[in-house]
């Protein structure tokens, strides 16, 4: 019987982005695939919530209490001298000091190396660190795209057989189309707006193009002109480049049509979905976009770049634009605003496109090539 280590404390997070959901699905999805005849040890910082917890009889959780910081680096890396498990699997986070025989990293995207403007010196110093100690340590390598994938080949000189493409799913029973319309406008009343909408989902920063995406919301409002209702709602937690961004917008009329909610319960993001016009995605730099597939999954039609994985994620699913030219933005906006055909078309391409991807096939992928490398 082989003892897997599942590196958990990402998963176990309060509040959860992309890369948390992916390690918490994923985990989620792995406890139905890993065959009874392996352990599974679940390494956390605290105990395991919203359903980590429950596990199959071959499975434990392992909650390594630490009250200072590195808790990778100091806490795992002892658990790793002291009883190590035959592979470690770390899904969200860099890797320990201290590694058993067998390790396997998941990469989601390098893009403190591409795009550095986008990061803080101190983020590209760890995450540049942590990428070179994976592709030099780690007996495998999983990303999110193709596109990931030849980025670590060409950036950090990652030898193409350790490396595996696992790309992402999304939550089934959670993100669907909101049919009823009036539960719709209840929870929207909640959150203190209402339709006619675009959505942007994802962290409020630079990366994610917020300047450029305000600049285009502000044309559009501007050419629509006075009273128009459409309002721009933004959810997701504030990051680098936030205040600059958010400053040019404040001084002009339009600001009052910018919704900024943060952080939202995930029992009520298939609602906000359902109710956008579209889901604005226009970032410089992405591994994958979970949010696409969510959006897709609501019913609710894309406009995303043509940039890094997103043309390899989205096919012929979503209307493409420029980020660096937001004419592009504006004009996408408007038509899919105007033009009927197109918004119709346009999400039932996603929800075509959507059934492509599940939770449950990252999982078989991943248990793959854990099992793979446990016979190596």
């Amino acid at each position: 019987m082989s003892t897997i280590g599942i590196d958990a404390s990402r998963a176990n997070v309060k509040e959860r982005t992309g890369v948390e959901w992916y390690a918490y699905h994923l985990i989620q999805e792995l406890k139905t695939v890993i065959p009874a005849d392996h352990r599974v040890v679940l390494y956390s910082r605290e105990p395991l919530r919203d359903g980590l917890g429950t596990l199959p009889a071959n499975w434990e959780s392992r909650v390594l209490s630490w009250p200072f910081k590195l808790w990778t680096q100091v806490r795992l890396s002892w658990e790793m001298k002291k009883r190590p498990p035959d592979l470690l699997f770390v899904p969200a986070h860099t890797l320990p000091v201290i590694l058993p025989k067998h390790s396997i990293n998941t990469i989601h995207d390098v893009g403190f190396a591409a795009r550095p403007e986008f990061y803080s010196p101190s983020e590209r110093r760890q995450q540049t660190a942590a990428t070179r100690r994976a592709v030099r340590r780690a007996s495998r390598i999983l990303t999110v795209s193709e596109f990931s994938k030849n980025e670590l080949l060409r950036r950090f000189g990652a030898k193409p057989e350790k490396i595996e493409v696992t790309p992402l799913g999304y939550d089934a029973e959670r993100f669907h189309r909101i049919e009823d319309r009036g539960e719709l406008r209840r929870v929207l009343a909640d959150y203190g707006f209402a339709q006619p909408y675009f959505l942007c989902v994802g962290r409020l920063e630079s990366k994610k193009n917020l300047a450029g995406l305000l600049k285009a919301f502000r044309n559009f409002k501007t050419h629509r002109g006075a009273g128009d209702p459409v309002k721009l709602v933004l959810v997701g937690k504030r990051g680098l480049g936030y205040q600059a961004a958010m400053a040019e917008i404040a001084l002009l009329p339009v600001a009052e049509s910018v919704i900024e909610l943060g952080y939202i319960a995930p029992e009520h993001m298939a609602h906000i979905y359902s109710g956008a016009v579209a889901l604005l995605f226009p970032t410089w730099y992405e591994g994958f976009g979970l949010p696409v597939l969510e959006a897709w999954a609501c019913g609710t039609p894309v406009i995303v770049s043509k940039a890094a994985s997103l043309p390899e994620v989205c096919g012929s699913a979503c209307q493409f634009v420029d980020p660096s030219n937001g004419e592009t933005i504006t004009n996408a906006m408007d038509q899919i605003l105007t033009e009927q055909n197109m918004s119709v078309r346009l999400a039932a391409l996603g929800s075509q496109r959507v059934g492509n991807f599940s939770w449950k096939k990252t999982a078989e992928r991943t248990w793959a090539t854990i099992e793979n490398e446990l016979q190596s």
